[in-house]
């Protein structure tokens, strides 16, 4: 059955000498696999999350299409060219990567992904990026934290709440400008302000958030690339 889908590509492998599996997130069907026969030989490029429309065929019992044609359906003029953004794209694909794999169709999820991609290539301030990628994401997700109080002075990462007692261990985030600045990530409220260190430190800080309530997550080999390009 011949059909078409928008989709976002996570990644490739090598299939024959000539062709590639193609990985994307697409709109209609989720997370998909397909066969780009000649894939290697074509003078197309194949970037990380970038968004294209496939034409493709795919048999019912089958877990691989076959792709007949692949277009552009955006081109980002600066997405792929400055060094801060190029690195931002890698953190945004190891964190799908790892989280996509069984995701069936969202097309909230979809839109927001296109919509973060489009938001950076326009991004005149990458070092906010990642935080509000991650927190947003993670709402998308399923694991936007509770808020247990009108006021919240601690984030208990492990119990997944902004809380008003402590319920102790290193979990547990009990700097006010900290809270505030991760409080912000999740339910973003006027123009905040925050240093470059309490954004690295507030990132850390997502991320192990994450690493709790997500599966075998680890950025680890990410990070340290991601702390030397954009937060020196």
């Amino acid at each position: 059955m011949k059909s078409k889908d928008l989709g976002i590509l996570l990644d490739k492998t090598f299939y024959s000498e000539s062709s590639l599996v193609l990985h994307f997130y697409t709109l209609e069907r989720g997370f998909q696999s397909y066969i780009f026969k000649g894939g290697l030989k074509k003078r197309k490029a194949l970037n990380q999350l970038g968004l294209y429309e496939l034409s493709y065929f795919k048999r019912p019992e089958s877990d691989l299409g076959i792709i007949n044609q692949l277009d552009f359906a955006w081109t980002p003029l600066a997405l792929f060219e400055h060094p801060q953004k190029v690195m931002l794209v890698f953190f945004m694909t190891d964190i799908l990567q790892q989280t996509l794999r069984h995701q069936g169709a969202d097309p909230q999820l979809f839109y927001f992904l296109r919509d973060q991609l489009v938001a950076l290539e326009t991004s005149q301030s990458e070092r906010k990026f990642p935080t509000h990628f991650l927190a947003q994401y993670l709402m998308l997700l399923g694991y936007a934290p509770l808020l247990e109080e009108q006021e919240q002075p601690i984030f208990d990462l492990q119990k997944g709440s902004f809380c008003g007692a402590a319920q102790g261990g290193a979990s547990c985030v009990q700097d006010p400008t900290l809270v505030a600045f991760l409080k912000a990530q999740f339910w973003p409220s006027g123009d905040l302000h925050f240093s470059g260190a309490i954004q690295k430190e507030g990132l850390g800080i997502l991320i192990q958030y994450a690493t709790f309530h997500l599966a075998n997550f680890n950025l680890d080999k990410t990070m340290e690339i991601l702390h030397d390009t954009l937060y020196d």
